[in-house]
């Protein structure tokens, strides 16, 4: 028991490290697996070996994925892809403010099913930001129109999706059948926060966007952030509605390759010049990928600390008398905590709660999907709404905002979101 404790205070004052800045999540999770395991008593050797060694390779699936996504991610910012399909749909979008902005979050949160990292964000938001803002939209809610898109593009992202198969030990299907309707209704939700906030704001028709025109990417290659996807959800819907003997999965990675092939595919301008440029996405997919393999890093070592017997044994007494096992008790619980993932709380799957998760699976008390729902719904506030994250940082620095305005306006649709998706899940997994 006073192991148990102790366990909770190292996460409370590495929350609180988190939480003052005085310590990044990328050092925090390998630092509090060790204090962790140390202070219940798990022996040097495992220290060593389990959490330090085998934890930092134990998610390689996922730090794999990401590397590929990132590259796949570089490589549509490198050969203008991205800006061609902002350009277009702002374009044919006229000169309603509204139509403007719910085109724009479509075009974010397509690009954001691939993309990933902060340079792939600062280069979205420096074209889609200034379109929105020449229109005459207020600067807090063009960042919370941008952010939300991000999120939304998130909920289909897939290496997002592999990080919760690699933790929950998930199939793919188990995620996909939760990430759809979830996805669902954050459109939904998107198309509200445009409605009111717009509304809010008396904003009519103003004056329509011309872009500058620096270059045409084939209409082709504007289909490669979709091949992914269409693999991915295609051979989904053929396994539910034929029902095969041996139903077939379409490997994330092999995906994100076909992806990276078609775009080059589309785009050849020669072979030096297309080998060069796709050798270039490569390395800079390495060098945008690093801060996110650390941290999965990280949370590997975190997650074998708090799966180890000596620690679970400690803890899940505790755990299991905090953890709802009802449908209502589920949906409650969650909602109530859902502004805990704000700040790398403890429902932060990217900061406290990798630990958390590892200790709601080895109680029992709830099915792995219906963690990874919960996960994924209060997730959203974290996505949208959290301060410390570097995407929202640069965005209201580069409007001249306070980051905490964003939180503000952001917060109450988003949490209200997080709701549905518990609902739904609380249906689905109950």
């Amino acid at each position: 028991m006073l192991s148990g404790v102790a366990i909770i205070l190292v996460f409370l004052f590495m929350a609180f490290l988190m939480l003052t800045k005085k310590l990044p999540a990328l050092l925090a999770l390998p630092i509090m697996a060790v204090v962790i395991s140390f202070v219940s008593g798990v022996s040097m050797g495992d220290i060593l070996k389990v959490v330090i060694a085998d934890g930092s390779v134990r998610l390689s699936v996922a730090m794999v994925t990401v590397f590929f996504g990132a590259t796949l991610g570089q490589f549509i910012n490198n050969t203008g892809i991205a800006k061609v399909m902002i350009k277009k749909m702002a374009e044919l979008s006229g000169d309603n403010p509204f139509l403007v902005s719910l085109t724009l979050t479509a075009v974010v949160a397509l690009l954001f099913t691939v993309l990933g990292g902060l340079g792939a964000v600062i280069m979205v938001a420096s074209i889609i930001l200034p379109i929105m803002l020449s229109i005459g939209i207020p600067s807090v809610i063009a960042g919370s129109i941008f952010l939300i898109g991000l999120s939304l593009g998130g909920t289909l992202n897939l290496m997002n999706w592999q990080l919760y198969m690699s933790v929950l030990y998930l199939k793919q299907e188990a995620v996909l059948s939760f990430a759809i309707p979830l996805f669902v209704a954050m459109a939904v939700v998107s198309v509200v926060f445009l409605i009111v906030e717009l509304k809010r704001e008396r904003l009519s028709n103003l004056w329509a966007v011309k872009l500058p025109d620096d270059g045409e990417a084939p209409y082709l290659a504007l289909l490669t952030p979709f091949v992914p996807l269409v693999l991915i959800l295609g051979f989904s819907a053929y396994n539910l509605a034929a029902k095969p003997a041996f139903p077939f999965e379409f490997p994330i990675i092999a995906a994100m390759i076909i992806g990276l092939i078609w775009g080059v595919a589309t785009t050849w301008k020669g072979a030096e010049q297309s080998v060069n440029l796709l050798t270039r996405s490569v390395f800079e997919g390495i060098s945008s990928s690093a801060p996110a393999v650390a941290l999965i890093m990280g949370i590997g070592m975190l997650l074998n600390a708090v799966m180890h017997p000596v620690v679970s044994g400690s803890i899940q007494p505790i755990i299991a008398a905090l953890l709802p096992s009802s449908r209502i008790g589920y949906i409650v619980f969650f909602a109530i905590l859902a502004p805990l993932s704000l700040y790398r709380g403890p429902l932060n799957v990217w900061g406290l709660g990798s630990g958390l998760v590892g200790l709601m699976l080895i109680s029992g008390r709830l099915p792995a999907a219906a963690i990874m729902a919960a996960m994924l719904s209060v997730g959203q506030i974290q996505g949208v709404c959290d301060p410390t994250n570097t995407f929202n940082v640069w965005v209201a620095n580069y409007l001249g905002i306070n980051v905490q305005d964003i939180l503000k306006r952001t917060l109450p649709y988003i949490w209200a979101l997080a709701v549905i998706g518990l609902i739904i899940a609380g249906v689905k997994y109950f």
